[in-house]
């Protein structure tokens, strides 16, 4: 039985099938699955040299998805290291401190996908000493409408920021480094997280590469997912329908083209290629990156809720007691035909 993921929405079987269907009962099927969207990762946020030698490491391992994961988040962690730094040893301090407390209550709530929280009400208050002497914000304060949202005004802090901040943190760590709503480039903000003493953007990156894992994946409420796709569909599908469709042999070199789904310039660099709409513009590596990083959610939603009857216990009654109600009815629908 395939598991329905039309009651998250109509269009969402076809985001998943973006990144192409697999069983996870399958060893083979599964090396081979998590394979190809470690490689689109690695090649898309530039570590592919490093996951190549992180993934000949652990060629033998039983368990690919594990396995694939470690090599993945070393490999991303190997090519910061051949960067630059992006911040001070103070703000990379504060943001890992701000990123562990956010992690840790967004996984309780399943939320990781998009985490918010009250700046004032952690040890940090999110507050670094910068250069100057004086207090700054360690997170870029996202409150404009942007592609995953229409701003983010929010309750205020219940208290007085000691470095300015008048509403709630928000983070996408789903499509990490892409992490805000009104702020995108070419690389992602949030790859610049890191300093010679502390590498925050690991962590982050850890928690994105966390929902490709089956245990991960059924602990977020998947609600918050479709509307945060939604919203970004809703911000970029008239941007998308400008570009012709990509037809081989009749391309023009370096022209930016719709292609199964992403974005793709032919003979050339998605790098300085872009969507420009009322809410800025959108890099083609952080729209093809986004579009993944939802599309492979549901793959491996609708992967894991047709292995169900083959998990252990414990997996069957976190599904079951899920806080989404479409996720437990799939898991009602496959544990009766199975």
């Amino acid at each position: 039985m395939t598991p329905d993921l039309t009651c998250y929405g109509s269009d969402i079987a076809a985001l998943a099938d973006l990144v192409g269907d697999f069983d996870l009962r399958s060893p083979v099927d599964t090396r081979a699955w998590y394979g190809l969207q470690w490689e689109a990762l690695a090649e898309l946020l530039g570590f592919s040299q490093q996951l190549a030698m992180e993934m000949t490491r652990r060629r033998g391992a039983s368990d690919w998805v594990t396995a694939s994961g470690e090599a993945g988040v070393a490999a991303f962690a190997a090519s910061l290291r051949h960067g630059r730094p992006g911040v001070s040893d103070n703000q990379a301090l504060t943001q890992a401190t701000v990123l562990e407390h956010m992690t840790t209550a967004g996984r309780a709530r399943g939320e990781l996908w998009r985490m918010t929280i009250d700046p004032t009400m952690i040890d940090t208050g999110a507050c670094y000493e910068d250069d100057a002497g004086g207090l700054s914000r360690a997170f870029y304060p996202d409150t404009a409408p942007g592609y995953f949202g229409d701003g983010w005004s929010g309750p205020p802090p219940r208290a007085e920021s000691r470095c300015g901040w008048q509403t709630p943190l928000v983070l996408h760590l789903g499509t990490f480094p892409w992490v805000y709503s009104s702020r995108f480039d070419a690389t992602g903000p949030g790859s610049r997280w890191w300093s010679p003493r502390m590498a925050p953007a690991v962590g982050a990156f850890r928690v994105m590469a966390s929902f490709l894992e089956p245990e991960t994946n059924l602990r977020q409420d998947a609600r918050q997912v479709v509307a945060v796709f939604q919203h970004f569909q809703a911000q970029t599908t008239p941007l998308v329908a400008r570009l012709p469709m990509f037809r081989s042999g009749a391309a023009e070199v370096g022209r930016l083209y719709r292609r199964a789904g992403f974005l793709h310039v032919h003979q050339g660099s998605l790098v300085l290629a872009g969507l420009d709409g009322p809410r800025g513009r959108l890099p083609a590596t952080a729209y093809n990156h986004i579009v993944r990083r939802f599309a492979c959610f549901f793959a491996v939603r609708r992967a894991t809720v047709r292995a169900l009857t083959t998990w252990a216990p414990e997996m069957k009654h976190l599904a079951a007691g899920s806080t989404d109600p479409c996720l437990r009815a799939q898991v009602e629908g496959v544990l009766r035909a199975g």
